[in-house]
């Protein structure tokens, strides 16, 4: 249907020979096919084979307006044209011309949905690779900017660019993510989540090691930091190597305001991760084996609210708490305008449908508000899943072991965090901002950010020099 074959005679001074070319509708650019391939291939009479073999003339003259390979292989032909790529056969040459003539419609660059900032950049990641790789460049405007491309996917061969800078990153590192890269034995790759999963260190783990960002500053950064991005084609995320505890807690908005602002939203953020990782666990924790360490008249209130529901407590909190997680699922897939009312409107009413109905008791309600407002301060959206699945895990070990098995569940989170590496980084490891001091959860001041993460040993470990504001240096002289 969309698959076109078009017959030709190409005639050249001394002989005229016959032609074909093939491409898929929708895929290619009609003008640029029609101006430079067909106009070249019929008004090429002037030209003469018998000096010069046939196939130099074609590649050399008559099709050198477009992005010309040549290609001896029939499955690397079919793997073209299926790109967008126009292939073209003529008689007498034992090799086929494939021309970069890619036309297809794409989206084009809008601002972020998922990592929105106010202060930064409103440029996001489009789904065509080219085009999010311009962005990158586009920021960095290095020549040192190095991007590798290495197709994935034994049937669809979707181009996957390796970006890294070469006289900063770590050879090791690049190395190490473009053998894992080449390493994927798969039929199809469709998306950046694809090749995540191909290429982390352990699917299982309930916690992300892998920062996935669709702003083109932030990949900027990271990769002047000595780290490495990945982009595929058709995906709107780029992925960071390695990713590390202070990439995952770090927010756009932190690199565009000032230090005292950015600090207060960082602890704020971090609380509020806390509470909701920690706050229905610990709950059920006092309620059912620490009672005494709640003040009488509060206990006597909270069992006169509970009198009447008919649940265990834990039942009533996991109930709750699907409910709540239930509610953001749907309020992603709905449509935008009415994502956030279904969210605001659902809560309300079935919440105080559920204690007019003695289903749950009005203080687990605010319980589990508390820390869903808790929630959405984490900075990406995959972090905030991963911690999802710890509340749950959180919440089972408190209600069979108390506190006991809430602190117990903490130390073997901490304890696997500390033994996990990616790409041989320690997953828990710091920033180091300078001297032997590491960088605090603070957020410092760019003039005081001097070296690279060591971490990640960097060609080039100097980001800075020591007085990077020479103009206040100069004014005390």
């Amino acid at each position: 249907m969309d698959f076109n074959l078009r017959e030709f005679r190409v005639k050249f001074k001394n002989e005229t020979s016959d032609g074909f070319l093939i491409y898929y509708d929708g895929m290619t650019n009609q003008t640029y096919l029609n101006r430079d391939i067909m106009r070249s291939l019929l008004t090429c009479g002037e030209f003469d084979t018998s000096e010069h073999g046939k196939k130099a003339v074609v590649s050399e003259r008559i099709l050198s307006v477009a992005p010309l390979s040549v290609v001896n292989d029939y499955s690397e032909v079919g793997q073209k044209v299926s790109f967008g790529d126009c292939a073209v056969f003529i008689d007498g040459c034992a090799c086929c011309f494939s021309a970069d003539v890619k036309g297809w419609d794409a989206r084009g660059v809008d601002a972020p949905t998922q990592e929105v900032s106010l202060a930064g950049p409103q440029e996001a990641f489009a789904e065509s690779i080219m085009t999010n790789i311009a962005l990158v460049r586009k920021i960095l405007r290095s020549p040192d900017t190095t991007a590798v491309s290495i197709p994935v996917g034994n049937s669809n061969q979707v181009p996957c660019a390796l970006m890294y800078i070469e006289n900063i990153a770590n050879h090791d590192i690049v190395a190490e993510v473009e053998r894992r890269l080449r390493g994927i034995d798969t039929e199809y790759i469709f998306s950046s989540s694809d090749v995540e999963m191909m290429i982390e260190d352990s699917t299982y783990f309930p916690m992300t090691r892998t920062l996935k960002t669709e702003r083109p500053d932030r990949v900027a950064a990271m990769l002047a930091d000595g780290k490495v991005a990945v982009i595929v084609q058709g995906s709107p995320f780029a992925l960071i190597l390695p990713t590390t505890t202070m990439d995952l807690i770090e927010a756009t908005e932190d690199n565009y305001v000032r230090v005292p602002e950015a600090n207060l939203m960082r602890l704020v953020r971090l609380f509020g991760m806390a509470v909701s990782v920690l706050l229905p666990s610990l709950f059920i924790a006092v309620m059912l084996y620490h009672q005494e360490v709640i003040p009488t008249d509060l206990l006597i209130a909270i069992s006169a609210t509970r009198e009447k529901v008919p649940f265990p407590l834990i039942v009533e909190l996991l109930l709750m708490e699907l409910a709540f997680e239930l509610i953001k699922e749907a309020s992603v897939r709905v449509p935008n305008p009415i994502g956030s009312t279904l969210g605001i409107i659902g809560g309300l009413i079935l919440g105080q449908a559920a204690v007019e109905a003695s289903i749950v008791s009005p203080l687990l309600i605010i319980i589990v508000s508390i820390g869903g407002i808790g929630a959405f301060s984490t900075p990406t959206l995959s972090l905030s899943r991963s911690l999802s699945v710890l509340k749950f895990i959180y919440i089972f070990a408190a209600y069979f072991l108390g506190v006991i098995g809430l602190t117990a569940s903490v130390f073997i989170t901490l304890s696997l965090l500390a033994q996990t590496t990616t790409f041989g980084v320690p997953f828990l490891s710091r920033y180091r901002a300078g001297g032997h001091s590491s960088e605090s959860v603070l957020v410092k001041p760019i003039w005081k950010k001097e070296k690279r993460p060591s971490e990640l040993m960097p060609q080039d470990e100097i980001k800075q020099p020591k007085i990077s504001r020479k103009w206040k240096y100069n004014e005390n002289e």
